[in-house]
């Protein structure tokens, strides 16, 4: 799903180039729907290593859930498979979706504060209502964040694993012709193994230069049947601070100061999920009810999060691939565009209205 209808235009001929170096064969089938800046939409696919266009569509809003749900629909209904690998690329945000349109049906701006139109998180849920996906992959920033990934776990995403990432990423993206070569070199993989291919590669890829800021990226595998409960064992560690907060105050501060800021997130108030855990786990008495919650988390951490693409300074700084909103000050939340922008998307969410936020009150004085 390659939304290239913005300022990703220009870059996405490298990957259709990669996409025909992959290939497609009698065992797997590659579909593509692309909308680039001011021209046609087109519906293409691989045939063996040539790219073929099989519907000119004109105009269409990537962002507008339809699009994906009749893509999702003719590809199942023309090209009837096995198993699913649906990817994502375009801009991406943890909040705000999994693809940005510019240019609407009728070729002028879209609405939204940045004159066009995301495909949300839970538009895309509701496209994707009656298939199963074996992998959501989301060749794009910051999807990765525990309050997105709940949100596709208990809204009803039907999906075995998703790779995201909790920062920005780089330009460069998934490497679609190794992924391809090695789908192709062995169809019958499971869909557990390809997912980690897919970070393993990102892993392969971006050790070597160009840099630039992409040096500091990751790509995170879940296994979407773990989520929940994984959630759950941060909303109970968020309770148990909660319900003690002036014995936890200093300990809560210190780990919000040393956890990881994913790169691309200190605008929004993000950090690394596990290092602020960890730092909490670390810094208490093994049996205080804290410190056990934080196992509990570890825990429901290992059997969600299987597998991690990485930069050598990511690995540098402690990514461990999940991020979280946790702003340093509720100041941020109260200006009128911050709170138009980020908090009331924010509250649709199911984690943060489940605790998180309560939580985040409670530190922050104003409950």
């Amino acid at each position: 799903y390659m939304a290239a209808d913005n300022d990703l235009s220009e870059l996405i001929e490298t990957d259709l180039e990669e996409l025909k170096t992959g290939g497609s064969s009698t065992e797997v089938n590659v579909l593509i729907l692309m909308d680039t800046l001011n021209e046609s939409a087109y519906l293409k696919a691989i045939d063996g290593h040539d790219l073929v266009t099989l519907k000119d569509l004109g105009e269409v809003n990537m962002g507008d859930e339809e699009t994906l749900g009749q893509f999702v629909d003719y590809s199942v209904a023309n090209y009837p498979s096995e198993h699913m690998l649906l990817f994502f690329w375009d801009h991406g945000a943890g909040l705000d979706g999994v693809a940005w349109d510019q240019t609407m049906e009728d070729g002028l701006p879209g609405d939204d504060e940045w004159g066009g139109d995301w495909l949300s998180h839970h538009e895309a849920i509701s496209a994707l209502k009656g298939h199963h996906v074996d992998i959501f992959a989301t060749d794009e920033c910051s999807v990765g964040q525990m309050e997105t990934v709940y949100e596709y776990s208990v809204k009803g995403l039907d999906a075995d694993y998703m790779v995201a990432s909790e920062s920005g990423i780089g330009y460069r993206g998934f490497t679609y012709d190794d992924i391809l070569l090695r789908l192709n070199g062995n169809p019958y993989m499971d869909e557990e193994e390809l997912s980690l291919i897919i970070v393993d590669e990102y892993t392969d890829e971006f050790s070597v230069p160009p840099f630039q800021w992409e040096i500091l990226t990751t790509q995170s595998v879940f296994k979407m049947s773990e989520v929940e409960a994984l959630g759950q064992a941060v909303l109970m560690l968020a309770d148990t601070l909660a319900e003690d907060i002036d014995s936890y105050s200093s300990v809560i501060s210190a780990a919000r100061r040393s956890s990881t800021t994913p790169a691309g997130s200190t605008a929004v108030g993000r950090i690394d999920m596990p290092t602020f855990v960890g730092y909490i786990m670390n810094n208490l008495e093994k049996n205080d009810p804290a410190a056990v919650a934080c196992v509990n988390v570890f825990s429901a951490y290992e059997a969600c999060m299987i597998g991690m693409g990485i930069t050598k300074n990511s690995d540098l700084f402690g990514y461990m691939g999940m991020g979280i909103m946790f702003p340093p000050s509720y100041s941020m939340y109260i200006t009128s565009s911050w709170t138009a922008y980020m908090y009331e998307p924010y509250m649709t969410f199911e984690f943060p209205s489940s605790g998180w936020w309560t939580f985040l009150e409670t530190y922050w004085g104003v409950a």
